[in-house]
């Protein structure tokens, strides 16, 4: 369960200090969080029910965008970038010891609800989501397959990001 407070109102009593408002996310325990840095009202949360869920937060209270199972397990870690460019890219780590990386502007949902905050897409987007895993093969092809994955990458894709 998600409390939301308002320091600034903080009685001087604690014990009497109240909610603004409540979210019920998940189904089970709530075991990461993470408010966008760069877009205001975006909340990510993530639970051990495997369930990353995306909220709107309007004055009026939260109202869920999108919820997914990336596929990591029992969701340990959410994070938003914090560069403008990147603000609706989202990591997740799980108890299977993998990564998601999720460009959340590639959703539908996420555009009509933030579409004040992303350039518009002409055309049909396909939604991406970019695992981070061991690779186990040994193969001389790797570097083909690279190659291969980086012509199909659009000019502002993760994988092509290079620190």
């Amino acid at each position: 369960m998600v409390h939301y407070h308002d320091a600034r109102l903080a009685p001087a009593n604690p014990s009497d200090s109240k909610p603004i408002w409540t979210l019920q996310a998940h189904d089970e325990s709530i075991s990461s969080f993470d408010v966008n840095p760069v877009i205001p009202g975006f909340l990510a949360t993530g639970s051990i029910d495997k369930e990353v869920k995306l909220w709107n937060i309007q004055s009026s209270g939260p109202s869920m965008v999108v919820s997914r199972n990336l596929g990591v397990g029992k969701v340990f870690s959410t994070s938003f970038a914090s560069d403008q460019e990147v603000g609706f890219r989202l990591a997740v780590a799980g108890s299977q010891g993998s990564v998601q990386i999720w460009d959340t502007s590639t959703n539908s949902a996420v555009r009509a609800a933030f579409a004040n905050k992303v350039s518009p897409v002409q055309g049909e987007v396909k939604e991406r989501l970019v695992g981070l895993q061991e690779d186990s093969s040994d193969s001389d092809s790797d570097e083909e397959q690279e190659a291969n994955s980086s012509e199909n990458a659009g000019p502002d894709s993760w994988e092509l990001m290079e620190e």
